[in-house]
C-alpha cells in the first residue's frame, strides 16, 4: 500500500487575492485542480515568505525533506507500531505560474491536495497537542524516526489532517545531526530540546534510543515552528493559474 498522497493533476486555478493560511515560513493560497484525476478537488499552493520564487533549489530542499519523511513513515508502517490506522504523507510538487498570472508569472510554488480537519500534533521544540491516543501515535512516530535513523534524524513538527482511518501529514520538519535539513532544522540543540520535553506513550518502545538528557532544554518551547532566521515577506496577487513543469 502506498503511504503517499500526490496531486495526480497537471493544472490548477489558485485564488491569490487573499492568503488562505500562513505558517512560520510559508504562505498558503487555496484553489482547485482544473486538469487531471483530481479535477474539481481543492488544492493549496505554498510559497516561501523569503527566498527566491524562481530558483528551483529552494524547493528541491523541501522535497528532500518530504522524501526522507516518506522513508521514515514507510519504515514505521513496516514495524507495525500501530494497527488499523494509516499515516499518509501529502507529497507536493513544484509547479510554475503561467504567463497569464500577472506579477506571479514564472513564480514557483509547492502544490498539493488540500487537507481537511487540520491540526498540529507537535512542534520542533517539543510542544505537543492534546493528550489523546492518536496524538500519542504521532509522538511515537517522532521518537521512532530518531531510533530508526541511528540518531541521525528526528521527524517532528507533525501536522495535518485527522481522519477516521488515519492521518495525512503535511509540511513536516526533519532535524539532523548534520544540521542540513532546512531553516527549521535546529540541529543537535533542537533534537535535545525535543527529547527533554518528550514523554513516551503507549506506542513508544522502551528500547528506542534517546540522546543524553540533562533536564534542561537549550531552546525555548513554542507551538509554532522555530526557525533560525524567521522570514517576514509575502505577496498578494489576483486569481492566477499555474501548471506543473
Amino acid at each position: 500500500m502506498s503511504h503517499r498522497r500526490t496531486n495526480n493533476s497537471t493544472q490548477a486555478e489558485i485564488v491569490t487575492s487573499q492568503i488562505f493560511a500562513s505558517g512560520t515560513f510559508k504562505n498558503v493560497w487555496a484553489g482547485h485542480y482544473t486538469e487531471g484525476d483530481r479535477k474539481g478537488q481543492p488544492c493549496v499552493s505554498k510559497e516561501f515568505k523569503t527566498g527566491s520564487v524562481y530558483e528551483k533549489h529552494y524547493f528541491d530542499e523541501e522535497l528532500e525533506i518530504i522524501r526522507r519523511t516518506q522513508e521514515i513513515v514507510d519504515n514505521f508502517h513496516t514495524a507495525s507500531i500501530i494497527s488499523g490506522r494509516d499515516i499518509i504523507v501529502n507529497t507536493p510538487a513544484i509547479w510554475t505560474y503561467e504567463n497569464s498570472a500577472g506579477t506571479k508569472a514564472g513564480h514557483k510554488s509547492l502544490v498539493e491536495p488540500m487537507i481537511e480537519n487540520f491540526e498540529k500534533f507537535n512542534s520542533n521544540t517539543g510542544w505537543t497537542g492534546q493528550d489523546t491516543v492518536w496524538n500519542d501515535a504521532m509522538q511515537a512516530l517522532s521518537h521512532f524516526s530518531y531510533h530508526d535513523s541511528g540518531r541521525r534524524f528526528l521527524l517532528c513538527d507533525l501536522q495535518g489532517g485527522l481522519y477516521s482511518d488515519g492521518y495525512i501529514l503535511s509540511d513536516p520538519v526533519i532535524m539532523s545531526q548534520a544540521h542540513d535539513c532546512g531553516p527549521a532544522d535546529l540541529g543537535n540543540d533542537g533534537i535535545k530540546s525535543f527529547f527533554e520535553r518528550h514523554r513516551c506513550g503507549q506506542f513508544c518502545d522502551r528500547n528506542w534510543v534517546k540522546p543524553a538528557l540533562t533536564g534542561r532544554a537549550p531552546i525555548p518551547m513554542r507551538q509554532g515552528t522555530t526557525m533560525e532566521c524567521p522570514p517576514t515577506r509575502y505577496d498578494r496577487n489576483p486569481l492566477s493559474r499555474l501548471r506543473e513543469y
